[in-house]
């Protein structure tokens, strides 16, 4: 059937807005098809990107700051390698495993990070919703400040939990070998005196130079080695390594070339960690070594 013709336009602003208006509400629409809604200026936080990536992984313990036993998450494969898996924490969830298992890549969720975290909350007769760990009114701690260790059980805490050594492993640069000059009088297929010398090549001494360093690709900055020290004190200690409170200022690297402020090379390094201004830092060996 034929829309009605309107005799003549309208002119009332109200009337103009009453036919511009849709049918149905938006409200309505959204609760009837979520994909419809809009979703632009919606931002995702950078937490919550790091969720969407890594390797699919199943727990098989509940893990505080992740999830619940037989959860499946993507975590990023270094935790894995280096922690979760030689602890059994949780399992490589490979394609042939999700059919042992009857499930689906849809069987993905997000980590949940206020798992094992929660605080208990309570109001106030006034309404006020106070943490149940906070004092009277006057004396109340700040949420960060009820969530984080003082700086004296952070450093009992990287006294006894933490290596003596956090080793590294990057992939070294490969150089080329040193050759032996030619001389350009000779055939191509003549050979050197040094290919067809018989003496044995002599044993370095004492006095010979140290072979030069190897570079790497990919540095260690302190951010890497603070991220490795809290992997640590959360997988030996998950009620109170979540609690330490440091930052990538805590961490300083000892014997770097003059204005670097991370390392490029292979060997050994003493680091030190500040639980606190007034603590005595607790020193450890960082050791980059090569990836196999």
């Amino acid at each position: 059937m034929a829309t009605p013709r309107l005799a003549r336009p309208p002119t009332c602003l109200d009337c103009l807005r009453r036919l511009a208006r849709p049918t149905t509400s938006s409200s309505h629409l959204s609760l009837a098809f979520p994909s419809l809604t809009q979703t632009r200026g919606v931002k995702t936080t950078k937490a919550e990107e790091e969720d969407l990536q890594g390797i699919p992984v199943r727990l098989l313990r509940d893990i505080q700051g992740f999830g619940r036993k037989h959860a499946i998450i993507r975590v990023k494969p270094g935790r894995m390698r280096n922690f979760w898996f030689p602890k059994s924490l949780a399992e490589y969830m490979t394609r042939q495993r999700f059919q042992e298992l009857g499930l689906t890549a849809s069987a993905i969720g997000v980590r949940d990070r206020t798992f094992g975290m929660k605080l208990q909350l309570e109001e106030e007769g006034d309404g006020t919703t106070v943490f149940a760990e906070d004092g009277p009114l006057g004396t109340r701690k700040s949420k960060k400040d009820t969530l984080t260790l003082p700086p004296q059980e952070t450093l009992a805490l990287l006294q006894t939990l933490l290596p003596a050594t956090l080793t590294f492993a990057r992939k070294p640069i490969a150089t080329p070998p040193p050759t032996t000059p030619r001389s350009p009088s000779l055939a191509a297929n003549a050979s050197t005196s040094a290919s067809i010398s018989a003496e044995p090549t002599p044993a370095p001494t004492a006095t010979s130079e140290p072979p030069p360093s190897v570079a790497i690709f990919g540095s260690v900055s302190t951010g890497d080695v603070l991220a490795t020290v809290k992997e640590y004190l959360l997988e030996a200690d998950p009620s109170q390594g979540g609690r330490v409170a440091l930052e990538a200022e805590s961490v300083t690297i000892l014997g770097l070339d003059a204005g670097d402020d991370r390392v490029k090379r292979l060997g050994s390094f003493e680091v030190l960690i500040s639980a606190g201004r007034d603590l005595e830092p607790v020193r450890r060996e960082v050791k980059v070594v090569a990836e196999e």
